[in-house]
């Protein structure tokens, strides 16, 4: 057991050094926990990438014919990150409030705590993660291969992306069992990564109080933490999506072709996650192609972040086309949408989902577009977020808006946009209130984390009933009794 929890965990830091080394030759200031962040979701992005050249290659799934070839992948960037490792330079930066700060790092503490106590505690109950994600993991598992490509054999679900499945079957093979609870922690540990992209994100585009603002958004939005724990690929995929704009945006400040590269390479595995992304592929690849033409992004570093993301998510597509004549499975129920005004308002139509957070999101939208149409040659933050938020809002709203759960795609980018004007906001109130309001935000912040936490967590009832029972009880629960509210 604990060789097996070694083994996930050993493929979340070991790119550490490859990514530090990597964001060395970025003019921005290094980040150790950026550094962190890049390299657990490049970790499991390599190692699933790996599994999946393998399984078209016929090669047997086995533990040490997937570790080998990822540890040799790492080994030159580690070399080259130890022969020049230098203690990094402190950076001044303006401080965040201690205040917000310190609220940020404890919502974050007691709503990751929650969300990895659900995902631990209880094996796959939501509807996906049974029937597609763990299903899936289940055939590759059992057969050491990829799940043939033959419609006619299995579902249309099989032309899922599988970076979460090939997830959960590297698991399945260190542990020598289908343990549910170690194959839940990969996707739930990539969604709460989530909350360290977005603290980048806004930090980069704005200031460090915009990043610890924005994390406290999204951390305390009740659709995040009811769906962080669920083993789905959304949050997974919002977490690519969110560092693609992070390096997109670098790569627009800098022009460096590692940020770039970085930004491509996201993409490339958000695709890689789900197939959902592709039209946002669309929207990443227009404001690359705006940084060209506006000479803020060269064509050397435009070509370098649209080669890094074809590499990653190419052989999967390809294989899809060649074999199964498509580049998506037709499972999006698209007669179900319904593109009403309810739908359009549903930030704050459905506060079970957003809360008041999405006040803030739609009050951020307007005033961005206001900007963005009024003064577009110095709205470059505005343009950067709504590109990659608008439009698959749009998607959503015309194709998918029978589905809450899918804003959670661009969720993370929408909050940062939030978190700027929600300082702007703040900054226009006169500084006589600010004491006093800022203490009726704190105690409305600490009421909602403990909301956020329970709501984190499933069957309440049953695990106080009975908190050390084993797994067969467990899957009885889940099996028998829906999942709350």
């Amino acid at each position: 057991m604990i060789l097996a929890w070694a083994a996930v965990l050993f493929v979340f830091v070991a790119p550490y050094p490859t990514t530090a080394w990597l964001l060395k030759h970025s003019p921005f200031p290094v980040s150790k926990w950026l550094s962190l962040i890049l390299a657990a979701g490049l970790g499991i992005g390599a190692l699933t990438w790996l599994m999946l050249l393998e399984g078209m290659l016929g090669i047997p799934f086995e533990v040490w014919s997937i570790l080998l070839p990822y540890i040799l992948i790492l080994l030159p960037g580690t070399l080259l990150w130890w022969r020049t490792h230098t203690p990094n330079p402190l950076t001044p930066v303006e401080p965040a409030p201690k205040r917000l700060a310190f609220l940020g790092r404890l919502v974050v503490i007691v709503v990751s705590a929650a969300v990895l106590f659900n995902a631990l505690y209880w094996p796959f109950y939501k509807d996906d993660a049974v029937g597609i994600y763990a299903d899936q993991a289940h055939f590759m598992y059992s057969t050491r291969g990829l799940i043939p490509l033959d419609l006619t054999f299995y579902s249309y679900y099989q032309a899922y992306p599988m970076l979460v499945q090939l997830s959960y079957t590297y698991t399945y093979l260190v542990s020598g069992w289908e343990d549910p609870y170690l194959a839940k922690a990969i996707p739930t540990l990539l969604s709460l990564a989530c909350l360290g992209a977005v603290f980048y994100l806004g930090k980069t585009l704005y200031d460090e109080k915009a990043g610890w603002l924005a994390v406290l958004l999204l951390a305390l939005t009740p659709l995040f933490g009811r769906w962080a724990s669920s083993g789905y690929a959304d949050l997974p995929m919002a977490f690519y999506y969110t560092l693609a704009a992070l390096f997109a945006w670098r790569a627009w400040k800098s022009n460096a072709t590692i940020d770039a590269l970085i930004s491509g390479a996201s993409i490339g595995l958000g695709a890689w996650t789900k197939n959902a992304i592709l039209p946002a592929v669309g929207f990443w690849l227009a404001f690359i192609l705006f940084g060209l033409v506006c000479k803020r992004i060269s064509l050397k570093a435009v070509v370098i972040a649209c080669i890094a993301s074809a590499v990653v998510a190419a052989p999967w597509y390809l294989r899809n086309l060649i074999e199964a004549h498509l580049l998506m499975p037709a499972t999006a129920w698209t007669d179900q949408a319904a593109p009403n005004l309810a739908n359009i308002l549903v930030f704050i139509t459905h506060p079970e989902n957003f809360g008041f957070i999405g006040w803030l999101i739609l009050i951020s939208i307007v005033f961005s577009l206001v900007q963005v149409v009024r003064h577009w040659r110095s709205a470059d933050r505005e343009i950067l977020l709504l590109t990659f938020t608008l439009p698959y809002f749009t998607f959503w709203w015309i194709l998918a808006s029978y589905d809450r759960r899918f804003i959670l795609y661009f969720l993370p980018i929408l909050v940062v946009l939030a978190a700027g004007y929600g300082i702007k906001l703040w900054q226009r109130i006169p500084r006589l209130y600010h004491r006093s309001l800022g203490w009726l935000l704190i105690i409305i912040t600490l009421g909602m984390t403990v909301y956020i936490a329970s709501i984190s967590i499933d069957f309440k009832n049953e695990i106080l009933h009975n908190p050390l029972m084993n797994d067969a009880a467990k899957h009885a629960i889940v099996s028998t009794k829906p999942a709350e509210p």
